[in-house]
């Protein structure tokens, strides 16, 4: 039986989030391009979804490479910030935050309790913070079941209704660009 060799699969384009276009070469696996470039294969198959089965790449075939995720971050401040206030972002399970924020209370408005918004494209997922230190007043915070990446938008707002809760919040304070 004869079968016509493949042509090499090429993306109509990649993201901007995707650092390079690598062209595979005779002897590459996606394990070895995986730890080469210093990123996870799920990755990797999220941003090449014009090849669907990585495990059978062919020499010429043209991969989206992301930039690796940062481990950890901090988002800037915009103008509703406190003064002296800070916010670090973790790729933990998930993302993990940290901040530092002025008791709830001391914000002018009627502000009930800080939340921390993660955003993507497809969907949103939010966390109420936590006070875990009085002085300074450092807040805590998990969001699950998404991960830290250059398409995901992380807000932390102080909220005035705790019914209403949809991103971003009421008073923005930090944005990631």
């Amino acid at each position: 039986m004869y079968r016509k060799p493949l042509k090499p699969r090429k993306p109509q384009k990649c993201f901007n989030h995707c650092a390079i276009k690598y062209t595979i070469q005779p002897g590459d696996t996606i394990r070895k391009i995986s730890s080469k470039f210093r990123v996870n294969i799920y990755d990797l198959k999220k941003y090449n979804n014009h090849i669907r089965n990585l495990r059978y790449l062919i020499p010429g075939d043209v991969l989206c490479i992301p930039k690796p995720k940062p481990y950890c971050s901090f988002i800037p401040p915009t103008a509703n910030a406190p003064k002296d206030s800070y916010i670090i972002v973790a790729g933990l399970n998930g993302i993990y935050v940290l901040a530092n924020l002025p008791p709830i209370e001391k914000l002018d408005g009627n502000f009930q309790s800080y939340y921390a918004y993660a955003v993507t494209p497809f969907n949103f997922n939010y966390t109420k913070l936590s006070c875990i230190g009085k002085n300074p007043t450092i807040w805590s915070g998990q969001l699950h079941k998404v991960e830290l990446n250059p398409i995901t938008k992380i807000y932390v707002s102080a909220n005035n209704d705790e019914n209403n809760l949809k991103p971003p919040g009421d008073l923005i304070l930090f944005e990631s660009i």
